[in-house]
Formats: C-alpha cells, sequence, structure tokens
C-alpha cells in the first residue's frame, strides 16, 4: 500500500503529533508499505499568520498533495489530521479520484475550544469575542467539513466518538478508535522496580494552560510549604528555563528543577529515575507521555482526559483527580509519595495495561482502517 501521512505540524519528532506520523512511517514501512510524510514545512505557500493560516491551510495542504502525487504517483491512501483535509477530501481530481481519505484528529479541536473557554472563565488567559468568532467559524468548520469528506474518520478515544456522533459528522460504521502506542524500545527493556530511583515527581509536557500547569504550580506549592522535601523535573516546557520558574514563589523554586526537550532515551531514563509522574490536563487529545510512563512503571496521578480514562483504574494502576482542583492534586501526590506499597502496586498494574499498546499493534489497526476506506471509495468511484 501507498500510504501518505499529512499534518500541518513542525518537523520536530519529539513533539506529539509529528512524533505519531514519525511513528506510524516506521511501523508502515517495516510492515512493507510505502509512506510519506507531509508536514508543515512542505505545506509551501501556506501563511504564516496564525490566523490566515488556519484559513488558508487546507488549500495549501491541497497544493502540496497534488505536488507530491506528481512527484511519487498517485497515493492508495492519504491520512490528513484535522482541518487540512477538508479541500483534500472534497476536491479529488486527476491523481487523487481513487484515493482514499481518511481524517484523522490527535484531538479533536472543538472539545480543545471548549477547554479554552473554561479556561477564559477561570482566568487563565484571555480569549476576546474576535476570536471567539473567528475560530469556530473559520477553523472548526473546517475541521468538521474535513471529518464529514473523508470516506473514515479515525479518533483517539470514546469520548471523541461520542461527540462525532452527536454533530451528525459521520454515521458510526465510518468511524474509527485506534489509540496510539509505545516505542518498542520502552516494552523491550522496561524500568527496573524502584531502588533506582528518587528524583521526586516528573511532569513532561509544553508548560502551557492546556497541561494544567496553573494547578500544578498550586499544587506543588502546597507540598512543599506543608514540608514535602520533594523535586518537580519539567521535562520539555518548550519554555526558557527563567519563564518557567517564574511561575513559582521564590520559596518553591528551590525545588525545582527545568529540563529541555530532549531524546527518547533521556525521556526513558527519567521515566525511570523519578517517583511519580503528574499529569493535570484540561484537555488531552490522547496523552502519550502518560503511556510511556507508565511503561517504565512510573506511578501516575492523572486528570480523566485523553486516555487516562481509558488506561487508569484509580487506587489500581494509578491515580485520577478532577481537572482544575489543586487541592485534590496535591493530595493525590502526597498520597503515592508517602506509600511506596501503593507506588509499587501502581507501578506494576500500570506495565500490565500498556504493555500491548505497541506502535505495531497501532499500525496494524490503522492498515485495517485503511483498507475500509479503499473498499468504500471503491465502491463510490
Amino acid at each position: 500500500m501507498k500510504i501518505l501521512l499529512a499534518g500541518d505540524y513542525p518537523p520536530d519528532p519529539t513533539l506529539g503529533s509529528t512524533k505519531v506520523m514519525v511513528k506510524l512511517q516506521e511501523e508502515f514501512r517495516a510492515l512493507g508499505h510505502t509512506c510519506d510524510i507531509l508536514l508543515a514545512d512542505g505545506i509551501a505557500g501556506a501563511p504564516r499568520n496564525p490566523y490566515l493560516r488556519q484559513a488558508f491551510g487546507p488549500i495549501a495542504a491541497l497544493k502540496a498533495v497534488h505536488r507530491l502525487s506528481r512527484l511519487n504517483g498517485p497515493y492508495d491512501v492519504i491520512d490528513v489530521a484535522s482541518a487540512e483535509g477538508a479541500w483534500i477530501g472534497a476536491l479529488r481530481t486527476g491523481r487523487l479520484a481513487a484515493t482514499a481519505v481518511v481524517s484523522r484528529s490527535n484531538g479533536l479541536e472543538h472539545l480543545n475550544y471548549r477547554r479554552m473557554l473554561d479556561d477564559h472563565q477561570a482566568g487563565l488567559l484571555h480569549k476576546p469575542w474576535s476570536r471567539r468568532i473567528f475560530h469556530p467559524l473559520v477553523r472548526l468548520s473546517q475541521v468538521a467539513a474535513a471529518a464529514r469528506a473523508a470516506d473514515r474518520l479515525l479518533l483517539l478515544n470514546d469520548a471523541d466518538r461520542a461527540f462525532v456522533l452527536e454533530r451528525g459528522w459521520k454515521p458510526a460504521d465510518a468511524v474509527d478508535i485506534v489509540p496510539h502506542g509505545v516505542s518498542s524500545r520502552f516494552l523491550r527493556d522496561t524500568a527496573p522496580g524502584s531502588g533506582s530511583r528518587g528524583d521526586g515527581i516528573l511532569f513532561c509536557g509544553s508548560w502551557t494552560g492546556m497541561k494544567g500547569t496553573s494547578y500544578l504550580v498550586d499544587a506543588f506549592t502546597r507540598l512543599v510549604r506543608s514540608g514535602s522535601a520533594v523535586n518537580l523535573t519539567i521535562l520539555g516546557g518548550g519554555l526558557a528555563e527563567p519563564d518557567i520558574r517564574a511561575s513559582f514563589a521564590a520559596d518553591v523554586q528551590p525545588w525545582i528543577t527545568v529540563r529541555s526537550r530532549a531524546a527518547e532515551d533521556v525521556v526513558m531514563q527519567a521515566y525511570r529515575s523519578h517517583d511519580v509522574f503528574v499529569l493535570p490536563s484540561t484537555y488531552e487529545g490522547f496523552g502519550m507521555v502518560l503511556m510511556e510512563a507508565m511503561s517504565q512503571r512510573l506511578p501516575v496521578v492523572a486528570t480523566p482526559v485523553g486516555c487516562a480514562p481509558s488506561l487508569i483504574t484509580s487506587g489500581a494502576s494509578g491515580l485520577l483527580v478532577p481537572p482544575r482542583d489543586p487541592a485534590a492534586l496535591a493530595a493525590a501526590l502526597q498520597r503515592l509519595l508517602a506509600s511506596p506499597e501503593l507506588r509499587r502496586r501502581c507501578a506494576a498494574a500500570a506495565l500490565r495495561t500498556v504493555r500491548a499498546m505497541t506502535w505495531t499493534a497501532t499500525a496494524r489497526h490503522t492498515l485495517a482502517v485503511y483498507d475500509r476506506a479503499r473498499a468504500g471509495r471503491a465502491r463510490a468511484h
């Protein structure tokens, strides 16, 4: 099968959505398929201004796909993320006429937009009325159009599927759920027991409001001021260290370690050396870092967003806390830190939960989606 994975994502394989495409490409090629990737740097002509890019990016993506089809020959399947598939799915002519199109969501933007409105109400960010009009009218309408125009819609979790079916974007039999996987190296060489740990709490992700950083700051401040002598490592925040440190009060900053984005082996070592992983997000499309941490027997505290509800049984394979509740977050972190036996039980259950969730399994399930999309396209073409 000849596959094109497309998305308006930065060409940085350490970032979540780009990493998904890189991992799938590796697996598809290992299974004997041809697979190319189209990222933001290949979508020539897309405006740099974020508002204009939202409006005209899908048109530039269509042109880029036509250009690649001329260079490489027609593709059997184009798997395109979010709004960038709006015109690719709707205008299939010439070399694209027989191509099946799968619309992929690495997290529904409609639900993330709802989260941003909630953040506005909570005083975490300011969302002007102009943005409230422009974003739904332009970006969100194109996300919905891409889903409707594609042969199939590929999602990550049941919550996204329920939203799509409620909106009537697709019939139920044209919507597939395929969760992301864990890199094979994480599962080949899982972490040893707790003896090599001791680095405290680990947060891994962008230092943004969506990741619940303000609630983490509040919760960790409570821990430090209550007398808990524990370190918090912030890995891959994407901001300069002084900017991240400035989120914390002066008396808390000595307990903070900030590390830049790092290669997979460095991240894996961080999972192995810390005692608790925390993911207090108010929204996640999926949350691959949660799976990675669990694969390394790192006990987790998370909010019930993205993949967390399907992976974590609270009190068994980790702890779930309500979003936007720093007191509950602090209490859960303290509970795990104070109980080596609870950490041991959660760590063992976490590994059992994710052991079979490999990228190879994800790739095989995705290929089955492609086969269904091609069959449907053949009947309609």
